[in-house]
């Protein structure tokens, strides 16, 4: 049990803790996050086998003090040119604003969950469905690394509301 706790209290201080994860549909993937941006991303490993694609289930609560309006996926590691996620079965305790935006052409696929009419408050946890697959490369492991990021705050938005305005008026004119 020691060992244990030496190992997980190791891998959050280097910032990133990778757990395994099994083969095709994975077991739950539990994280709390602290802190926010990709400086607090962390990594679950994902031991992969035939048929080469599946589900993560994952489980994150917000241990900060700041609301989560979005939350970020990267697919990580070796070999990982044609890993990519699907909206097959995809799930989301949180109400998204718009459908999750994925970009499977970038190596590291990358899909990002935006939900700032629902945050994640300090204290709540968020659950998440995801595909993944890995039926082109059959990459025995491969990571999928996570992160938070948080609500702006009202005068932020004012101010991209702003710039955007100022940029459809420009390309009008």
């Amino acid at each position: 049990m020691k060992t244990v706790l030496a190992i997980l209290t190791a891998g959050i201080l280097v910032g990133c803790l990778t757990l395994a994860a099994q083969a095709d549909d994975t077991e739950l993937i539990v994280f709390d996050f602290s802190a926010v941006g990709e400086g607090a991303s962390q990594t679950a490993g994902h031991n992969d086998a035939d048929p080469w694609k599946g589900l993560a289930y994952i489980s994150v609560t917000n241990t900060g003090t700041e609301p989560w309006g979005d939350f970020h996926f990267q697919i990580v590691g070796v070999g990982i040119e044609n890993v990519s996620f699907g909206m097959t079965d995809f799930s989301s305790s949180q109400t998204l604003d718009s459908a999750p935006v994925i970009d499977n052409v970038v190596v590291g696929a990358t899909m990002d969950l935006y939900f700032y009419n629902d945050p994640v408050q300090p204290t709540e946890t968020a659950t998440f469905t995801i595909y993944t697959d890995n039926t082109i490369d059959k990459n025995s492991y491969f990571g999928l690394c996570m992160y938070p990021t948080p609500v702006p705050e009202p005068m932020t938005m004012g101010l991209l509301g702003l710039g955007a305005m100022a940029l459809l008026r420009r390309k009008s004119a």
